[in-house]
């Protein structure tokens, strides 16, 4: 084991997730699971980024909501 891996699966705030995640992987071929953990990687990376701009929309939207609720209260036209 290499010492990044000893590193991360002796890390006290490693998840358990990760830590038992790293140790199935390091039964299996080295290659195979390398191209796996990328493929998953990029898999969550596009979820997350997808989760933000997301947020970021519900955010925008719901600031225009209340900026136009403010508006009609002040009589203001904009």
């Amino acid at each position: 084991m290499t010492p990044l891996c000893i590193k991360i699966m002796d890390g006290y705030a490693t998840s358990f997730w990760l830590k038992r995640t790293l140790a199935s992987a390091l039964e299996r071929d080295p290659v195979d699971a390398l191209a796996d953990a990328e493929a998953l990687a990029r898999a969550l990376r596009e979820h997350c980024d997808n989760v933000l701009q997301r947020t970021m929309i519900e955010a925008v939207n719901h600031e225009r909501v209340v900026l136009q609720d403010e508006l009609l209260r002040t009589g203001d036209e904009r």
